[in-house]
């Protein structure tokens, strides 16, 4: 019942619109043949559709088959343009689809991969980061002794260069 009910107002609308169209369509014509130009050259279109159409209709009774045979030629050149156009559209379309659409699953792949190995390498960064942390740590928690029995930093920092560039160590 309800679809019945839009059906109905949707062809009330669509009636409104036709008849709005249509009184629109004859109030311009009739404004624009206010104009003696505009009247004069509907006038001469007028004319020379009548006169066009009689031409026809005449050399359709004088050579009905000539005229057939012309109208014949005319829709099979028609016809072979249109199979021509439709012939290069598939064309076009195929190169269209394997080319671009190729290329566009191609760029697709390439950056899944170079994603996925961002990814790997990321992770392998991680690696060495925790692995250079261990080792600092364990370098700082872990002092070593020399021979002499004093640590690495205690030796570095008695050592000192004087101004003729040799060490000398301090006392």
């Amino acid at each position: 019942m309800e679809t019945q009910t839009q059906v109905m107002v949707d062809t009330e609308k669509n009636s409104k619109l036709l008849k709005g169209i249509i009184l629109g369509g004859i109030i311009g014509g009739a404004l624009t043949l206010l104009d003696s130009s505009t009247r004069n050259k509907v006038k001469n279109t007028a004319v020379d559709f009548k006169d066009s159409s009689m031409d026809v209709f005449s050399q359709v009774k004088e050579n009905p088959g000539e005229m057939k045979e012309q109208m014949v030629t005319r829709f099979k050149d028609a016809s072979n343009t249109l199979k021509e156009a439709i012939n290069e559209a598939q064309h076009l379309y195929q190169i269209v689809n394997d080319d671009v659409f190729g290329k566009v699953n191609e760029v697709k792949g390439i950056s899944s991969d170079a994603l996925s190995t961002a990814k790997e390498a990321t992770e392998e960064i991680k690696e060495i980061g925790s692995k250079v942390a261990d080792a600092g740590s364990k370098l700082t928690d872990s002092p070593t002794t020399t021979a002499s029995g004093t640590s690495p930093s205690s030796e570095i920092r008695s050592v000192k260069v004087n101004t003729s560039g040799r060490k000398s160590s301090t006392y």
